[in-house]
């Protein structure tokens, strides 16, 4: 195996907020005030607001033999304050040592709705430490002097360096849309050029890149990829998708990465509601490197405000006139974000070596969950962790198949990063900035975070296996070669509770099964068959059915053509079921081994549901939950299903619920029927109608229910139409009546785990 090592390589990030009293967050952009010193500070911006600050890192201060700040705090400047400033960029215009500032402004309220007068670029001339007030009786006491480079309405993203020679400084400017109301008339993307005497000139001089190929951009990435004497160049993130544009012999040319996330029929390229309309293809990229490959993958972020992660690799080497595989790694969002329309929850992008092995890992930003009322408004986003929210940290295990390990290393909203060596010893840092922009997302607080990195620096293996365990986000993720392509049966072990332990196999076609007696098995994918007929893993007929998992043969028989994934629950121990009267005692050994990753992966346990971040309402209940395993594809990534476990004490009520919130069909499998009569309940037809508001409301005598025995599934709960096909509703959300579990009356603690579906992927 490939630089194997057993070495632990979760990243650690030690974070401290660095600015809490702001109104608005949007942008944050690393800035070396000087060229000398230690450490960089940041400048940050508010679109609302319109202020751009900078943040002097104390350690800066230390270097240049000034008096630290107390507690080492961070000092704040106030430098500029426009009408709606987008992007910033840091870079020395004079070439006098010192960084200047230049920020897109006068964007206007939305894009669709963008100032056709705005979209100014101007630069910010540093005006020397000497001259910083630290506490100036009006803030724009300390406002750097201004200087215009050139417009262009809705102006959203700027670039310098040396894009087409090595004399001047040039600036790439790219607006989102053309002008108001307008997603369709190609957007010019502009390269200024630095006069010879930049102090001053009134304005740059400019010429068209390009002015026909690209419509609704978000991003524009600058990378030193390719050119001559090291040009730098740029991957546009735009609806045509994701496209690598150079300067060589003279011209500029244009070559397409991949289309992104795919138009579909239902779209239209001139809608504006809800959220800003309509997107596909791409919302932002970056290179990232591997070994001695410096473009090994691309990372993207799809569509614009993107709810799909993934990558784009290489099928063979160069870069030049290659082709791409995509595969994409995860999906974000609330239903309303998985509609495409501008509000989904990643913004960012970006790719660097964090743990110091040669690879380079990248990061997501999240910024939250954004729904919309009946009017179509943006309803405020609730404070506090969320799944949407935070900085995501993706490791490559083997790029070219798409196979990563993911932790979560933030849990505040996080608009855009910058990195740097922010804690002064040499590592990759973050700084982190929440996001909050009026009319759109207000992320209740929001602050600037810095992420100091401790993260251990060793080498991930590459593998060949038809199940890889690797870490995701605090729970295990599992690739599964499809059986049809494993050359034999495989296993590898999950966790053990309440009793039971979990494995997940994997049985090419035909294959033959052995089950003991006790013993449960759970089709994840494909199909088995015993003396009593097949299973799949949403065949069985509708709640209230419930179905045994056990079997009475002493052999399975994998589906001859698909072959079978599956999950098998093997009895240990001799505590009798249901001998647990707390969740505290339920026992718990996690067995999913990621050594051979060189990974370590931490302990499963239950948490009581109320330190959740959505357990208010059951504040004070035995009720707990443990999360949990991702079963997915290895050759598309596609899921297939995720696997968590649940307990309850006597009499809880686990809360009503129908599943208005993500998009699975969802089965329940009993470990312990601890509370002799708890269960399933589902709410009868003739309440199905009661206005949701009066649902919690009802007694038990509203509901049926289903007590399950030990390890017994319930069939499915979400309706059905005439063809025995889920329906699918608004959003494509997979349609549920109200349901909860409803714990007994036995003075112990009932455990079952609950497994969601890819309704996308598994047809029952």
């Amino acid at each position: 195996m490939a630089n194997k090592s057993k070495s632990p390589i979760v990243p650690i990030f030690e974070s401290a907020v660095i600015e809490s009293d702001r109104q608005d967050g949007y942008w944050v952009e690393t800035f070396h005030f000087s060229r000398d010193d230690k450490a960089p500070g940041v400048i940050v911006s508010g679109l609302v607001s319109g202020i751009v600050e900078f943040l002097d890192n104390p350690i800066a201060l230390a270097s240049h033999a000034r008096e630290a700040a107390p507690d080492d705090s961070w000092t704040r400047y106030e430098v500029a304050n426009f009408d709606s400033p987008v992007a910033v960029v840091a870079v020395d215009v004079t070439s006098n040592g010192l960084m200047d500032v230049l920020v897109c402004h006068d964007y206007g309220p939305f894009m669709l709705e963008c100032d056709p007068k705005g979209g100014w670029i101007t630069w910010l001339e540093n005006p020397g430490r000497d001259n910083l007030k630290k506490n100036p009786k009006d803030a724009s006491d300390n406002h750097w002097k201004q200087r215009k480079i050139g417009r262009w309405p809705a102006m959203h993203r700027i670039k310098t360096r040396y894009f087409t020679q090595r004399s001047y400084l040039e600036v790439i400017a790219a607006s989102v849309v053309y002008g108001p109301h307008d997603k369709t008339t190609p957007i010019p993307i502009i390269r200024f050029q630095a006069p010879e005497n930049v102090l001053e000139s009134t304005e740059w001089p400019r010429a068209i890149i390009d002015d026909e190929n690209f419509t609704v951009i978000h991003e524009v990435t600058k990378k030193k990829l390719k050119g001559p004497n090291g040009l730098d160049s740029l991957v546009v993130s735009s609806r045509e998708g994701t496209t690598w544009l150079y300067f060589e012999n003279g011209s500029w040319h244009r070559q397409l990465i991949g289309i992104g996330e795919p138009k579909e029929p239902r779209q239209s390229p001139t809608s504006e509601s809800p959220g800003s309309g309509d997107h596909w293809g791409s919302g932002c990229v970056d290179v990232g490197g591997l070994g001695d490959d410096p473009f090994a993958y691309i990372a993207t972020l799809d569509p614009f405000h993107g709810i799909a992660a993934g990558i784009y690799t290489k099928v063979g080497r160069g870069l030049q006139d290659t082709q791409w595989k995509k595969q994409i790694l995860d999906v974000y969002g609330t239903p309303n974000q998985l509609q495409k329309t501008g509000d989904g929850p990643g913004h960012f992008i970006i790719c660097a070596d964090f743990d110091g092995d040669g690879d380079d890992e990248f990061l997501l930003s999240l910024f939250g969950p954004l729904d919309r009322d009946e009017n179509g408004e943006s309803i405020p986003p609730p404070s506090g962790p969320h799944p949407n929210k935070g900085i995501m940290y993706y490791k490559a295990i083997d790029a070219s198949k798409g196979l990563f390990a993911k932790w979560r290393i933030a849990n505040e909203s996080s608009a855009r990063i910058a990195i740097g060596n922010f804690g002064g010893k040499g590592n990759l840092d973050l700084v982190s900035i929440s996001y909050n922009v009026a009319r759109y997302y207000e992320e209740p607080n929001p602050v600037v975070t810095l992420h100091l990195n401790k993260t251990p620096k060793p080498a991930p293996p590459i593998t060949e296996s038809a199940i890889i365990p690797t870490v995701w986000d605090g729970e295990g993720l599992v690739y599964l070669a499809l059986p049809s392509e494993a050359s034999s049966s495989q296993s590898a072990p999950l966790i053990e509770v309440a009793n039971y332990a979990l494995a997940v196999e994997v049985h090419p076609p035909g294959t033959k099964i052995p089950i003991d007696t006790g013993e449960g098995i759970k089709v994840l994918y494909g199909g088995v068959a015993d003396i009593n007929g097949s299973r799949t893993p949403l065949g069985t007929s509708p709640f209230p059915t419930q179905v045994s998992t056990t079997s009475e043969d002493s052999s399975l028989s994998a589906d001859a053509e698909t072959g079978a994934i599956l999950l098998r629950l093997t009895p240990v121990n001799d505590t009798e079921a249901g001998e647990w009267p707390s969740a505290a005692e339920v026992p718990v050994r996690t067995t999913f081994d990621t050594s051979e990753l060189g990974l370590d992966f931490e302990p499963l346990a239950f948490k009581k549901v109320e330190d959740l971040w959505w357990g208010e309402p059951f504040k004070g209940l035995d009720f707990y939950n443990m999360s949990g395993f991702h079963f997915r594809f290895q050759h598309d990534k596609s899921q297939i299903a995720h696997l968590q476990f649940w307990t309850a004490g006597t009499g809880v009520d686990c809360g009503v619920h129908n599943h208005t919130d993500a998009i699975f069909q969802e089965i329940h499998i009993c470990l312990s029927p601890g509370t002799g009569n708890g269960g399933m309940s589902r709410i009868k037809e003739e309440f199905e109608d009661t206005p949701p508001s009066e649902i919690p409301n009802l007694d038990e005598s509203a509901f049926d229910h289903v007590p399950l025995p030990e390890l017994y599934e319930h069939g499915g709960l979400w309706h059905r139409d005439s063809y025995d096909k889920p329906v699918r509703g608004k959003m494509n959300l997979v349609s549920y009546p109200w349901h909860k579990w409803q714990a007994g009356s036995g003075e112990n603690v009932d455990a079952w785990l609950a497994l969601e579906f890819n309704p996308d992927l598994q047809v029952p």
